[in-house]
């Protein structure tokens, strides 16, 4: 019960007893009054009766014709004439008979009627007494009025007062809904300042102090913040062009390689300024700041979409990832590149016999290794240089991947999507109290029997517009699983495409409505790409979870600048970080690990390692006071069935 009602409930108690208790005095006040008006009007008749017969103590026909035309004429109960002997000479009396007032009021209320008594004499000589009993109904009458009016006083009076100090405590406890919606929020991780400040000092003092705790809260969060901003820049900036170093090339092009969506296959290319070191000790590094800045901004305006990575590995190399890309579309955008370097070198008078521009292309698969890709992509690059016409040589893969037609694909993926042919797994993910949940992955098993991962498959489910069909047959094959599985909490992706479809959204909202049972045992993951790519959508997502009690997290998170942005708005139960943004040497990364650690303890999320391949990597990051694990060497991918 809240304060307000509490409060409400005790002033409205010690109203109702206030006027209950004014209510009965009045009332017997008004039931005593009447008692004496009954008796003070019996006594005046008994004695002006008295008097009347006085004169006719020895006609005792005359003394009955006068009672009998007093008792006619008036409101009595009875009227006795007793003689000396004590014995009634007459008597005329009736039964009381209250009308006009309700038969409850009449037995709650005992209203005694008084008798008064006048003696009967000549000169010195007492005839008798005459005794006079008024009739009590004028009286219940009078007192039922009374009492009406003062039921209906009570309630009139009771209702504005009880109305006022509803008025009132909302108006003094307004301050007190803030503070507690200030504090809800503080418990939700969310730091609120209450802008609006009681003037009451007890509560003012509270206001202010809440406000004061939030705001060095959210400047630690954002100090943290900043320190792995600037971390980020160290480890993962080319400090020359601002664009992404080959450290995060690597760890992006791994990431991409071992995703199991559509980015698992795509394009990469290494380009070279050749003469670039001539140029920089002929112009010097002053006057080739221009040039750099404006091979930044091509690379950023046209290679930031989609999931695309440009970086620069040296003041000579410049890369990119294009996940996704056929070769037609890559070939497309690095001539393009080369062709407007061309044009920017040629304008420039000083570099323009000294810097030439080559590139090598080659594309990536989700069953090939890092090294390799970047092995075939230096020897496309070495080809080009060797070249005496064209600027970019392409790395021919002889490797003997299945080659589809379209219509090929959508027959395979939509048969084995009614054949049931999509097998799902699990890896844990442990705690330090057993296993935090189950994640799900999806394979193929093809017309041959063969397993084939992710990386096989998805590139051509998203292509094809398949994708939420997946989707929807993962959730619906997980939903059953956990419903026939009640020792299991399994974690399922969901993909960008899946988010951006409303009809796939309504149709996930009743999902989640009809298994609102299994809110404990099933949590959601979304990518931190589509976080960056779809930050709305992906706020109303992450509003649809929570409001139904179900929990999410974010897969691949990057640490860049704009995912740790996005941690405060979308405030996941956790996060899933690759173990190498983890491991590091030197005070920087112990002070950007502990920066990490703090905004997300501040959050209340829980921070997960994952690509754990060996007890010696999990003791590292125990050191670092890491307590989620996932990967092979922590548990290895199973059958969900098994």
């Amino acid at each position: 019960m809240t304060l307000f009602r509490q409060i409400q409930i005790l002033i409205t108690t010690i109203l109702i007893v206030m006027l209950a208790a004014v209510l009965k005095i009045n009332f017997d006040n008004t039931t005593e009054f009447i008692r004496n008006q009954m008796y003070s009007n019996a006594k005046n008749t008994a004695n002006s009766v008295s008097l009347s017969l006085s004169p006719f103590t020895n006609d005792t026909t005359m003394m009955v014709t006068m009672i009998n035309a007093m008792y006619d004429g008036g409101y009595y109960e009875e009227i006795r004439l007793t003689g000396n002997d004590g014995k009634d000479i007459y008597r005329v009396h009736q039964e009381p008979k209250i009308e006009g007032v309700p038969a409850f009021f009449v037995k709650l209320v005992k209203l005694e009627t008084p008798a008064a008594d006048a003696q009967i004499s000549n000169g010195w000589n007492i005839a008798g007494k005459l005794t006079v009993k008024g009739h009590p109904g004028l009286s219940y009458i009078q007192l039922w009025d009374s009492f009406k009016y003062l039921c209906l006083s009570f309630i009139v009076i009771g209702g504005i007062a009880v109305a006022f100090s509803h008025v009132i405590l909302k108006f003094l406890l307004s301050a007190l809904v803030n503070i507690r919606k200030q504090a809800e929020a503080i418990g939700n991780n969310d730091f609120m300042i209450n802008e609006k400040v009681p003037r009451t000092p007890e509560l003012k003092q509270v206001v202010l102090a809440m406000n004061q705790m939030t705001g060095k809260v959210q400047s630690i969060y954002d100090r943290e913040i900043d320190t792995l901003k600037k971390y980020q820049e160290l480890l993962y900036r080319d400090q020359l062009t601002g664009l992404y170093n080959r450290k995060y090339f690597v760890n992006k092009l791994t990431e991409y390689i071992e995703s199991e969506s559509k980015n698992s296959d795509g394009e990469i290319a290494l380009i070279s300024f050749e003469g670039i070191d001539r140029a920089i000790a002929e112009v010097g590094h002053p006057n080739m700041r221009p040039f750099y800045d404006a091979v930044a901004k091509y690379m950023n305006d046209n290679f930031s979409s989609d999931g695309c990575l440009p970086s620069c590995f040296n003041r000579q190399e410049l890369a990119a990832i294009m996940p996704a890309l056929n070769q037609e579309d890559s070939a497309f955008k690095i001539n393009g590149f080369i062709k407007w370097a061309k044009e920017l070198i040629a304008a420039n008078d000083r570099l323009a016999d000294i810097i030439t521009v080559k590139a090598g292309l080659t594309s990536y698969r989700y069953d090939e290794t890092t090294a390799k890709v970047l092995s075939k992509a230096d020897y496309a690059l070495t080809v080009a240089k060797s070249m005496e016409t064209g600027d970019v040589s392409r790395f021919n893969d002889s490797s003997n991947q299945m080659v589809l037609g379209k219509l090929e694909w959508k027959n395979m993926i939509e048969t084995a999507l009614a054949e049931n042919r999509f097998i799902l797994t699990s890896q844990a993910v442990t705690s330090p109290t057993g296993e935090l949940h189950q994640e799900i992955f999806v394979n193929l098993k093809d017309e041959n029997g063969n397993i084939q991962r992710a990386g096989f498959f998805m590139p051509m489910v998203v292509n094809l517009n398949l994708a939420n069909n997946l989707d929807r047959y993962v959730l619906e094959k997980s939903v059953e699983y956990l419903t026939a599985k009640t020792d299991s909490t399994l974690a399922i992706n969901i993909t960008d495409v899946f988010l951006n479809d409303r009809a796939s959204f309504s149709w996930f909202r009743q999902l989640l409505l009809g298994s609102k049972h299994l809110k404990e045992r099933i949590t959601f993951e979304i990518s931190d790409n589509a976080i960056n790519n779809n930050a709305d959508i992906c706020l109303d997502f992450a509003g649809l979870i929570k409001g139904l009690g179900f929990t999410f997290g974010v897969d691949r998170f990057a640490m860049s600048p704009k995912s740790l942005e996005n941690l405060q708005k979308l405030k996941p139960n956790y996060i899933k970080i690759d173990y190498d943004y983890l491991i590091g040497s030197g005070e920087d990364a112990d002070t950007a690990i502990h920066s990490l650690q703090t905004i997300t303890e501040s959050l209340g999320i829980k921070l997960i390692a994952t690509k754990v391949e060996n007890s010696e990597l999990k003791t590292a990051l125990e050191n670092k006071n890491i307590k989620y694990f996932q990967g092979r060497g922590i548990a290895d991918i199973t059958p969900l069935n098994k």
